[in-house]
């Protein structure tokens, strides 16, 4: 980056640094700026109490930035509602080294089919960006700075240079930029000098998400990581942003070594190496596993403002170079996706975005240029082809050809999110809820690389639904795999009760449609269960089938809530378990009823315990508990 506009602020800099320390005693009201990262719910009062100004309280994350004194730091970090405090460090714009990079990206054969971004929001995390400027058109933005007198406008280049990249005109004057009708958002987060700090760019980050934009880009790196910084980008990442991040122009000749700063090392951001116009590597650029796609970085042509202007020529565009210059060239070509593509979401597009990129150096995905050279123009691979087998009650069948004998195994997506990591089988079975889901899989090659994802299928289920169960929790899919095999129903409300307790007649009830027995309401042996009672067919067939036994008084207690060591004496006996190995509860010898059964049953997978080592044996059974016994007993797929 150029440093001339920046001489006489330079000067004041290293004239500051001859003036004396400040007393040693000022020590004791030395005051620190902080970021205060909570567990759950912020707390400004309980900062102010110890002395500190909040300076901002963040939404997207609970957490506040504040200046406070360096003798509350440990009280601070007392407090209950205290996650994680840390200095708020200065960022910095990567070290600079003052265009053709639109050819080598194809970008221009994007162009001529219309694709040239619109209607796709970018926001561009840095110096801000010169509003004046005849070759671009800024949407908007915001400046997170303490002191901003000219608004998002840039009074430093860098970030004037970078949204050249990404969106200069196509207006037949200056540069073009890779995707020319995108919308550019100005996000001022560092100031004249190129710094900012972390909770400058937390804000900055905030903002990206609050105002719904597509992509983020992040020309700008720091040495050290931030776990603040890392949970604001993973909650961009989340709610469907794609962030992309400088790798950063530590890297040394040799290209040895993990030299990938922060944020670009984290994995909700893409990393992006420099590249020069011989397709290799340029010396600086930061090398590591972090490394995803390589972009144009060396001597890159772009806008500026005209006080920045200082090569001689002052026509508002100049040459800057590094990982900086590489970043936007895949922000502008994830834009160029993003129209071509809009109801993709960023998972799909990254994936996207690595299956398209032109392989570079060692075979394979590798540490200097990552999946290889952002290409705008889409390669053909062949496609993974899946096929719907069936769907029906909340089941989903598929089946997977593969490409290749390298394929490791397959990763399984559903509405944008991987479900599941198949490792050998080349079919997968879905249980979800009523509702309309979209799949795509892609394949896993023996390197770890991961193929582009298959074209979506698209599902719709009418049943089940529940209005006390979500797809989202684990026991879940046990659920709608007994109601697939009509073993439960459900309540004539619309629930499933999953924490009521499990009375033994319904616990006979579930078993007996697992194993079909006769439902045939009728007399049994039992003097407590008449003819009349729902369940009397599956309790007297249980019984002559020699599941149960009932009390020595005559009597089934059909309404009694069952038991652990109950249950696992039903299940041993209607799935005939076989004996149990060395598997051992503290809490279970010989003298506990059923403790053959319980071992038998641990053994077959079908429970584990507790994290402590026990089985509690009377402790009473749970309507989820026993929907999960039942189901691990019919299908191995849920051990």
């Amino acid at each position: 980056m150029k440093k001339w506009c920046l001489v006489f602020f330079s000067a004041v800099l290293v004239m500051m640094s001859f003036l004396p320390a400040a007393s040693t005693f000022a020590s004791e009201t030395k005051r620190i700026n902080v970021i205060i990262l909570f567990k759950k719910h912020v707390d400004e009062k309980a900062v102010e109490q110890l002395q500190g100004k909040v300076y901002q309280r963040f939404d997207v994350i609970p957490a506040l930035s504040a200046n406070v004194p360096l003798a509350s730091m440990d009280l601070l970090r007392q407090l209950p509602g205290v996650e994680y405090i840390q200095q708020d460090e200065t960022v910095t714009i990567d070290g600079q080294v003052v265009g053709w990079g639109i050819t080598k990206t194809k970008a221009t054969g994007m162009h001529v089919r219309g694709v040239t971004g619109k209607g796709v929001k970018i926001a561009i995390l840095d110096t801000g960006i010169d509003t004046n400027h005849p070759d671009l058109h800024v949407s908007g933005g915001a400046c997170m700075l303490s002191y901003c007198p000219n608004a998002y406008n840039d009074d430093n280049g860098h970030g004037t240079h970078v949204a050249g990249i990404i969106a200069a005109k196509n207006n037949h004057i200056g540069v073009l930029g890779v995707a020319p009708e995108a919308s550019i958002y100005a996000v001022k987060v560092l100031d004249r000098f190129g710094e900012g700090t972390i909770s400058t760019v937390l804000a900055g980050i905030e903002w990206a998400i609050q105002n719904h934009m597509d992509i983020i880009n992040l020309s700008f790196a720091a040495s050290e990581g931030s776990p603040v910084l890392k949970e604001a980008i993973d909650k961009a990442y989340q709610k469907g942003i794609l962030v992309v991040a400088a790798a950063g122009n530590n890297g040394n000749e040799k290209g040895t070594g993990d030299t990938v700063e922060y944020p670009a090392k984290y994995d909700s951001a893409i990393a992006v190496a420099a590249i020069n116009n011989q397709n290799v590597r340029v010396a600086y650029s930061a090398t590591g596993p972090a490394v995803e796609v390589a972009a144009p970085g060396e001597n890159i042509y772009s806008t500026v403002p005209v006080a920045c202007d200082l090569d001689g020529n002052p026509d508002g565009y100049t040459w800057m170079a590094g990982t900086s210059m590489a970043a936007p060239f895949v922000s502008g070509i994830l834009a160029l996706y993003k129209q071509q593509y809009p109801n993709k979401t960023n998972v799909e597009l990254r994936q996207m975005l690595r299956a398209n990129a032109m392989d570079l150096g060692t075979p394979g995905k590798d540490d200097w240029y990552g999946y290889g050279l952002v290409q705008a123009e889409q390669n053909k691979p062949p496609q993974l082809k899946v096929k719907l087998q069936s769907n029906a009650a909340g089941v989903v069948n598929f089946s997977v050809t593969p490409l290749a004998d390298s394929i490791q195994g397959y990763n399984v997506y559903r509405d944008g999110k991987q479900i599941k990591k198949l490792q050998s089988s080349s079919s997968f079975t879905d249980y979800v809820l009523k509702g309309t889901y979209r799949y795509q899989f892609s394949s896993v090659y023996s390197d770890g690389t991961e193929s582009a994802l298959s074209n979506p299928i698209t599902v719709t289920l009418s049943e089940p639904d529940y209005k006390d169960l979500t797809n989202g929790i684990w026991y879940t899919p046990h659920i709608v795999y007994l109601f697939s095999k009509g073993i439960v129903t459900g309540y004539n409300n619309g629930t499933i009760k999953p924490n009521d307790f499990v009375t033994r007649a319904e616990a006979v009830t579930m078993l007996g449609r697992a194993l079909h027995l006769d439902s045939t309401k009728r007399s049994t042996v039992f003097k407590d269960v008449g003819s009349a009672n729902s369940a009397s067919g599956y309790i007297q067939s249980a019984y002559e089938r020699g599941l149960v036994n009932g009390f020595p008084d005559g009597t089934f207690r059909p309404q009694q809530p069952i038991t652990r060591a109950e249950t696992a004496m039903l299940l041993a006996k209607a799935y005939q378990l076989p004996s149990a190995s060395s598997i051992t509860f503290k809490d279970v010898t010989d003298k506990v009823t059923g403790h053959a059964e319980i071992y038998k049953m641990a053994a077959a997978n079908i429970t584990k315990g507790y994290p402590d080592g026990t089985f509690r044996p009377y402790q009473l059974v749970k309507r989820l508990e026993l929907f999960v016994f039942i189901a691990r007993a019919e299908n191995d797929i849920f051990k």
